[in-house]
C-alpha cells in the first residue's frame, strides 16, 4: 500500500520547470494548425491565395478569433507546475498530431483542452481559455461527428422547417417545390446545424473573453442567435422552393455569400449585445 501511495505521489508530483498552461497551449496551437492546414490548403488550391485569404481560408472568422482568444488566455494564465500524468497526456497528444489525419489532431486538442478545463478553478483565465477552445472543436470536429450519427434526423428537421415555409409535404430530407415542378434534396452541407455551432462558439467566446459569467440574459441572447441563423438558412432554402428556376443564383456563390454575411452579422450583433451587457455589469 505504501509503495502504491509513493508511486501515485510521484505520478502527480508537480514540476515547476514547465508551466502547464504553456505546455498544453503550445500543443493545442500545433494540433489546431495541423488540423486547419487541410482547410487552408484546399482553399488556396481552389481559390488562389488572395481569394482564399479574403474568405478566411474556408474557415469561419469566429473560429479564427476564438482560437486566438483561447490561446491568449492560456498563455496569460498564472504558471502551474506539470506532473508526469500531464507529460504522458502531452506525449500521447503529440504522437496523434504527427499522424497526417486532421480529425485525429482535433480529437487530441479536445483531450488536452478538457484536461485543462477540469483541472482549473472556475472563472480563472485557464478555465475560460479552455472553455473557448473546447467550443472551437464543436464546429470543427464534434458537429461533424454528431451529424454522422444523426444525419437523417437533423436533415429531416431542416426539411420540415423548409416545407412549412414552402407549403409542401416533405419526405425525409426531400422537399417538393411550391409549384410542384420537382423536388429539392437538402444535403448535409445545407443544414442549419453548422451555423448553430458557430453561434454557440461566438457567444461562448464573448462571455469568456469578458467576464466568464453566465446569466439568463446571455443565455437568451444565445437562443436568439440560434433562432436567427436557422431562419436565415431556412429562408435561403425556401427561396429555392419558391423559385427553382433561380437555383444557380440562390444556391450558388451569390446566394451563399449573402446568407453567410447575414449569418455573420447576426451572430456578431448578438455577441456585441452580450459583451455590452458584461461591460455595463462590470462598470
Amino acid at each position: 500500500m505504501s509503495s502504491f501511495r509513493a508511486s501515485s505521489a510521484l505520478l502527480f508530483a508537480e514540476s515547476r520547470d514547465t508551466s502547464r498552461p504553456i505546455l498544453f497551449s503550445s500543443l493545442i496551437a500545433v494540433g489546431a494548425s495541423n488540423a486547419l492546414s487541410r482547410n487552408v490548403g484546399a482553399a488556396v488550391a481552389e481559390q488562389g491565395i488572395l481569394s482564399a485569404t479574403l474568405n478566411s481560408f474556408g474557415v469561419s472568422v469566429f473560429v479564427w478569433l476564438a482560437l486566438g482568444a483561447g490561446l491568449l488566455l492560456l498563455w496569460r494564465s498564472p504558471a502551474v507546475g506539470t506532473n508526469r500524468l500531464d507529460w504522458a497526456l502531452a506525449s500521447a497528444a503529440g504522437i496523434a498530431m504527427l499522424v497526417p489525419v486532421p480529425d485525429l489532431s482535433w480529437f487530441a486538442v479536445s483531450a488536452l483542452v478538457l484536461c485543462l478545463f477540469t483541472g482549473s478553478p472556475p472563472g480563472s483565465p485557464m478555465r475560460r481559455g479552455a472553455t473557448i477552445l473546447l467550443a472551437v472543436t464543436i464546429p470543427m470536429f464534434w458537429a461533424r461527428v454528431f451529424m454522422s450519427f444523426f444525419n437523417e434526423v437533423i436533415l429531416a428537421i431542416d426539411a420540415t422547417l423548409v416545407s412549412l415555409a414552402v407549403g409542401t409535404d416533405p419526405d425525409g430530407n426531400i422537399v417538393p417545390f411550391a409549384d410542384g415542378s420537382g423536388s429539392m434534396w437538402i444535403a448535409p452541407g445545407c443544414s442549419s446545424f453548422t451555423n448553430l455551432s458557430l453561434a454557440i462558439l461566438a457567444l461562448v467566446g464573448v462571455v469568456n473573453v469578458t467576464s466568464g459569467r453566465w446569466s439568463s440574459a446571455k443565455l437568451g441572447l444565445g437562443a436568439l442567435a440560434c433562432v436567427l441563423v436557422v431562419v436565415i438558412n431556412v429562408t435561403r432554402i425556401s427561396l429555392i422552393g419558391y423559385y427553382p428556376e433561380h437555383y444557380g443564383l440562390i444556391h450558388g456563390e451569390v446566394g451563399a455569400s449573402i446568407a453567410g454575411w447575414l449569418t455573420t452579422m447576426a451572430i456578431a450583433a448578438i455577441g456585441w449585445f452580450a459583451a455590452r451587457r458584461d461591460a455595463i455589469t462590470l462598470g
